[in-house]
């Protein structure tokens, strides 16, 4: 068969079928996110809770005078959604990272992939989605783009499966009442759980068998220009035989955050959070972080967005977080393009070793960063 006509034929009968069916919409969007980086650490091998970069060739370490990364992944979607029956609609996204950098890398890996619907105040998605924690807890004082999270990692990184760092979940089910995190609305609550996703075990097998591994409940409730905000995260642990044969031990960690974000004028927001997790263990299991951030619009072009914290850790022998400062400028070259310059340091204090105060010593970076949007 001629395939030109044939070719012809496939586009009238797919032309006939979307006119009875409505075709979801297909929207395709992302960012090539390119930067130059300056890393150095004092008494910390490789850093502790400062983000070094993504796909950076050869590495980013202390002994290089600076290396180039793609510190907040480049990265390509495609999104969109469909009008159902009695006012659902169904949506869709697929978002995928992309390597610029490193040829002998991973070119694609996925970052978001869920199936969405909804109808009015409701909202159920299904697959790798973000995390609510980092929505109801994080977003109060996290606005840089890739640098600013060390107090944030001091806590989430005792976290298990994908909870851990609390920025995107791998395997989850959530239901939204309202808009969601990010939004203004009255009152917003999201209720994740994440599925089998534990992968402590051995070549044996797993040792969590529970279905539901962890849970997610965060809120936010907004009054004027002041929104306030809670989060729980909790691991759930259902010990498999293999554990059970070589008692194992299993802890199931918890996390409660606290905080909020005040738009004092039109061109400047304040936030603050607090957030503690339980790591399970015997004593001394508690480790905890307060932060507070300033975001301001400096004029059309450039954006300002500065914070602090501190946190401390039960358990002396631990490292401790004596201060975490970070800083970000952004400017909008056009509405596609921006320029940026971000930094962050973290001190770690000193930890008990056998009996003496040993100084944990500190790390620092610096990025000069621009992105093309699409």
């Amino acid at each position: 068969m001629n395939y030109t006509k044939l070719a012809l034929a496939t586009s009238a009968l797919a032309l006939s079928v979307a006119s009875v069916h409505a075709a979801p919409s297909i929207n395709w969007y992302g960012f090539v996110d390119v930067g130059l980086e300056k890393y150095t650490d004092t008494g910390i091998n490789g850093g502790a809770d400062i983000f070094q970069g993504q796909d950076t060739p050869n590495g980013n370490s202390n002994e290089k005078q600076f290396a180039l990364t793609n510190n907040v992944q480049s990265r390509i979607g495609l999104k969109g959604e469909e009008d159902l029956e009695d006012g659902w609609k169904g949506s869709y996204r697929l978002e995928f990272r992309a390597n610029v950098l490193d040829e002998g890398g991973q070119a694609l890996r996925t970052r978001l992939g869920w199936l969405g619907l909804s109808k009015g105040d409701h909202a159920i998605k299904v697959g790798a989605q973000w995390s609510p924690l980092y929505g109801y807890s994080a977003w109060n004082t996290h606005r840089s783009e890739s640098h600013g999270h060390g107090s944030y990692f001091y806590t989430t990184d005792q976290l298990l499966g994908s909870q851990a760092y609390g920025f995107r979940d791998d395997s989850v089910i959530s239901y939204t009442y309202g808009s969601g995190p990010y939004s203004a609305s009255p009152f917003t609550a999201t209720v994740a759980l994440n599925v089998a996703d534990d992968s402590r075990g051995n070549d044996d097998g797993l040792y969590n068998d529970s279905g539901i591994t962890g849970v997610t409940v965060g809120t936010a409730a907004s009054f004027g220009a002041l929104t306030l905000n809670a989060v729980l995260v909790k691991s759930l642990v259902k010990e498999s035989d293999i554990a059970k044969a070589e008692n194992v031990d299993l802890t199931a960690p918890s996390l409660i955050g606290v905080g909020g974000k005040f738009q004092a004028t039109d061109v400047l927001d304040l936030g603050f959070a607090y957030r503690q997790i339980d790591r399970d263990t015997d004593k001394d299991s508690l480790r905890s972080a307060v932060e507070a951030s300033v975001q301001y619009q400096i004029n059309d072009k450039l954006n300002l967005h500065v914070g602090a914290a501190t946190g401390e850790d039960e358990d002396d022998t631990q490292r401790q977080l004596d201060s975490n400062v970070y800083g970000q400028l952004v400017y909008q070259v056009t509405d596609s393009r921006h320029v940026r310059f971000e930094f962050e340091r973290v001190d770690y204090g000193k930890s008990d070793v056998n009996g003496t105060k040993k100084d944990l010593g500190n790390a620092h970076i610096l990025l000069f960063s621009m992105r093309q949007g699409f």
